[in-house]
Formats: structure tokens, C-alpha cells, sequence
């Protein structure tokens, strides 16, 4: 039973992601080292930023590489296609390039929940969205809940600016289970980096 709930789970996140990608995406970046380093080499414009954080917000042109070393009791999914793909029992977290058309990290917010709701029943906004720090980088976390194929779920997505690139980091897990491991969650945002060069 264990082994295929987290076969839901990450076949879940993986539509979820599939999901925010509709719009197209470009390749997938490639991992290397010991821990997990993922570069991104597509080019592209940087949006123009409307807003009071406008200048914070603002994606620049470059290279990323997105470097975490999770805490213990994680291991890379081998099985994925992204490069930065963890589980931890049923739970699991990654990070993918999104191609959101929002030119500031409040757009993508809304951009994104409104995709939630079409891939997803009963999606229930947990809280506020909340303005936070990832790597030195401005992020927004949004949390909720929904159901897939009859089971409840809960996700913790983050977006950032990194480069030309909107960067999502996606916890996700049964909703029983979920707030068990936010220590867990709290670990990786402190520790994820994303260089760009």
C-alpha cells in the first residue's frame, strides 16, 4: 500500500507540474555532483516588473544551477526526469522551471492558483501567501489542499525569480502526513541555492 501511494503521490506532483508547463516549456536542466546541482542554460528576455517590490522581483538574464543537499532520510527519485526530485517516504519535493507568463512573483501566484483549481478538486488555499526569502532570492509560498483521485492532499509551492526563469520549489504529501516533516520543508528552503552565472 505504502509503495503505491507514493507512486500516486508522485505521479500527482509530476501532473501538477505538467500542469503549470501546458504554456510550453523548454528542456529539462541535468543534475551533477553530490549534491544535487542543476544547471539551466536556456536564454530569454527579462520581464519588465510593475509593484512596490518590483526591484526585487526582477528576473535578470544568466545560467542557473540549483545545488541542494537534503536532510537525511531523503533520496533522489531516479526514476524522474528533473533533476531535483526527493522523497522521504510518501512525501516528496522538486524543482522545475515553469514557463508562468506573470512578470512579478504576485502574478505567478495567481497565474498558478488558477491552473490548481482547473487540474485539481476541491482546492482549499491554506492561510495567506506568503512573502519569504529562498537564497537571498524574494519568493511567495502558497499552501493547499485538494483532492486526487479520491485522497487527500497538501502542497507547499514556492516561486522565485532566478535568471530569466520562474523557479518552483513543490512539497507535497497526504494530508495527514504532511505537516509531520515542515522542519523537513523549512531545512531545504534555508539550504536550496540557485546560483545563476
Amino acid at each position: 500500500m505504502k509503495k503505491f501511494l507514493t507512486l500516486i503521490l508522485t505521479f500527482m506532483i509530476a501532473a501538477s507540474l505538467c500542469a503549470c508547463g501546458q504554456k510550453g516549456s523548454g528542456p529539462s536542466p541535468e543534475a551533477s555532483g553530490q549534491s544535487t546541482s542543476a544547471p539551466n542554460t536556456e536564454a530569454g528576455g527579462s520581464g519588465s516588473e510593475t509593484g512596490e517590490d518590483a526591484a526585487s522581483q526582477q528576473k535578470q538574464a544568466g545560467t542557473v544551477t540549483v545545488e541542494i543537499t537534503p536532510p537525511e532520510g531523503w533520496t533522489k527519485n531516479e526514476d524522474s526526469v528533473l533533476p531535483v526530485h526527493y522523497m522521504k517516504g510518501t512525501a516528496s519535493f522538486m524543482v522545475k522551471a515553469e514557463p508562468f507568463s506573470g512578470t512579478t512573483l504576485d502574478d505567478v501566484v495567481k497565474e498558478a492558483l488558477e491552473i490548481y483549481k482547473k487540474s485539481f478538486d476541491n482546492v482549499s488555499v491554506q492561510g495567506e501567501v506568503e512573502a519569504l526569502t529562498v537564497d537571498e532570492k524574494d519568493a511567495r509560498s502558497l499552501t493547499f489542499t485538494c483532492s486526487v483521485s479520491n485522497i487527500n492532499m497538501k502542497y507547499l509551492y514556492v516561486y522565485l525569480f532566478a535568471a530569466d526563469k520562474t523557479y518552483v520549489i513543490t512539497f507535497g504529501d497526504s494530508a495527514e502526513s504532511f505537516d509531520s516533516l515542515s522542519a523537513d520543508y523549512t531545512a531545504i528552503l534555508s539550504n536550496i541555492k540557485f546560483k545563476v552565472q
